[in-house]
């Protein structure tokens, strides 16, 4: 199924999110003696294809400590030694823009794509009961912004509702998770579904998620 936002969505909005991963994130690779010069990172140790990295996952690169290493998106994977990474660019489709310069690097990627996944679900499936025709599958949905960013919130609150040790809000994690909850709800609203039944480029139909509320069970 489509994944209405990728890791690095995360990353812009919590950039210490991949600094500290915590139990919610899922460990693809890590290793030693990563190599980064320009915008290629490269690991004679490593197995990127093997470990199934993609475009839009985020790299950690460190010297001895993770949480004060540097978090790169990965913009390609040219092979089971070496990536392209580029520092967090505004959008995807920009020229990746060169890392400080490293060798010697430890390194980790993490991902948060289960979560994706299942905010991605949840928010097609409303998008898809809003329909009465038959039924759409969510790689039929046109990419947006704001689509992006809602699926990116309601991941986040997640992700922190895991790392929470309790509901109070002395909890810095179930405080942030409260906020992207509420964030989430409220970029719900602002969505529109604009339907175009005949293909021709033009919305017969407009509707909103205004009136629709996720609950998480």
């Amino acid at each position: 199924m489509s994944e209405f936002c990728q890791d690095r969505d995360l990353l812009g909005i919590e950039p210490g999110l991949f600094l500290s991963a915590g139990p919610a994130g899922s460990l693809l690779t890590s290793g030693t003696n990563g190599q980064l010069t320009g915008t290629s990172f490269a690991s004679s140790t490593a197995d990127f294809s093997a470990a199934g990295l993609e475009a839009g996952m985020v790299l950690v690169a460190y010297t001895t400590i993770p949480s004060e290493g540097r978090a790169c998106e990965i913009v390609s994977v040219g092979g089971p030694h070496q990536l392209t990474v580029s520092v967090l660019r505004a959008a995807a489709q920009d020229p990746p823009v060169a890392p400080p310069a490293g060798s010697g690097l430890s390194f980790a990627v993490v991902t948060y794509r289960p979560q994706i996944r299942q905010i991605s679900a949840a928010l097609a499936e409303k998008l898809r009961a809003m329909v009465e025709a038959s039924p759409i599958a969510s790689a039929s949905y046109a990419d947006s912004a704001q689509l992006r960013l809602a699926a990116a919130l309601g991941t986040l609150a997640g992700v922190f509702l895991a790392r929470a040790e309790s509901p109070a809000p002395a909890d810095a994690n179930w405080a942030k998770a409260e906020h992207y909850r509420q964030e989430f709800a409220r970029m719900q609203m602002q969505l529109r579904l604009a339907i175009d039944a005949d293909g021709d480029g033009f919305a017969e139909q407009t509707r909103t998620l205004g009136n629709v509320t996720l609950r998480r069970t």
